[in-house]
């Protein structure tokens, strides 16, 4: 009796477990469907700001700020950013380092070009400095 119980249990357990649907893993960003280029590396800043894009990543010696797209290029499966970099963006850091992206947009003057981050290396987090009025 007890091992026909048993095996009732575990055909049961075995069942209910097969009912699950595996879990999703996300694409990597250099896989998503809507880039329009080759993914290339920057050496930068990536931080959060207020606006849309909210994370961006400055390229270190010019005057070009890139934007992680969101909303816009958002897709089911598909990461823009690597959990463990958007894990260490609460905004009062900023993480430097050599990020490889994927383009969203074709690069053009004064405008922002969006973009997803496939990888990082040589990440190094420091904390903002606050700028008050008195410091400009």
């Amino acid at each position: 009796m007890f091992t026909r119980m048993a095996t009732s249990l575990l055909l049961i357990l075995c069942g209910s477990i097969s009912a699950f649907p595996p879990q999703s893993v996300e694409k990597s960003c250099r896989e998503h469907p809507q880039l329009v280029g080759q993914c290339f590396r920057v050496h930068g800043r990536l931080s959060t700001h207020n606006g849309n894009p909210a994370v961006r990543l400055w390229r270190i010696g010019t005057r070009r700020v890139l934007g992680v797209s969101d909303q816009r290029f958002s897709l089911p499966g598909y990461r823009n950013i690597p959990e463990e970099l958007a894990k260490q963006l609460d905004g009062e850091n900023n993480l430097y380092g050599d990020f490889l992206v994927c383009p969203f947009t074709r690069p053009r003057p004064r405008e922002m070009q969006l973009m997803c981050i496939e990888s990082a290396k040589n990440v190094v987090m420091k904390k903002r400095v606050a700028y008050s009025r008195e410091l400009r």
